[in-house]
């Protein structure tokens, strides 16, 4: 046996605090289990050592159970981060988390479906309490689960919401149509999605946001210089589209003015 692999199996009792969290993350569950006897062994040791994937699920099960660890926040994120938790007790300690924590779990795809899902289900429950900052902060990395819900809040909120939902890879047009077609949606809020630069330009949007009277004409206007010729008409019959906006498409379709991008 080398000198490294003598080391690595080296008695973790008789190590130092230093060498003992250096080898934790990936040591054997066997070394593990008797470096829990170390003298030195406290919380900060767990954590290192819940990062390790040769946990087992009954090691995980004891120490989740274990109120002198579980009465640490960073000991119970660890438990029900790792893959092997065994899912009733992941489901029992995620109440305990923080929402940050829920986010982290609900868009990890190694993460179990089920701890996903009642990840998800927290951070819906918490939603209409938090600040702005924190729904701005959710937005920009919430999870396909959650999306749907959050942009119920956006339409009478800060722009700045709208504008991290705007960056969320996971954001899919069919949102955006939505919150167009919300009637709380504010001006400003609109303004933004109408101004974007990669979703201001999807077409069931730009027709969405034809019919809000809310927003400034000159975006109106904007946006119906960049209608494709097969949207006029239904444009210039629709109701809900502002009168001056309607004159505008009709001149475009009488005209034959080609649509800009």
């Amino acid at each position: 046996m080398g000198s490294n692999q003598t080391e690595r199996f080296q008695d973790p009792r008789q190590l130092s605090r230093d060498e003992l969290r250096r080898r934790l993350s990936s040591a054997p569950l066997e070394w593990i289990q008797k470096a829990l006897e170390h003298p030195d062994f406290g919380p900060t040791e767990m954590v290192l050592a819940l990062r390790n994937r040769e946990l087992s699920g009954q090691e995980l099960e004891r120490i989740g159970k274990d109120r002198r660890w579980t009465s640490h926040h960073a000991i119970r994120r660890g438990v029900v981060s790792h893959r092997r938790a065994p899912v009733a007790m992941a489901r029992n300690l995620l109440p305990h988390l923080y929402w940050k924590d829920w986010l982290e779990l609900a868009v990890d795809p190694a993460a179990n479906p089920v701890v996903r899902r009642q990840a998800e289900k927290l951070l819906l429950g918490r939603l209409h309490e938090m600040s702005t900052g924190e729904h701005t902060a959710l937005a920009r990395r919430a999870s396909r689960g959650v999306i749907p819900q959050l942009t119920t809040i956006c339409g009478d909120a800060e722009p700045a919401i709208v504008d991290a939902l705007m960056s969320n890879p996971r954001l899919v047009e069919l949102d955006l149509v939505q919150l167009c077609q919300r009637a709380d949606s504010s001006g400003p809020v609109l303004d933004r999605i109408a101004l974007h630069t990669v979703w201001g330009k999807r077409r069931g949007v730009r027709l969405e946001l034809l019919r809000r009277k809310e927003l400034p004409i000159s975006t109106l206007l904007g946006i119906a210089r960049r209608i494709d010729k097969r949207d006029l008409q239904p444009l210039i019959e629709d109701d809900r589209v502002p009168p001056i906006v309607r004159v505008a498409l009709e001149r475009r379709r009488d005209g034959d003015t080609p649509a800009r991008s």
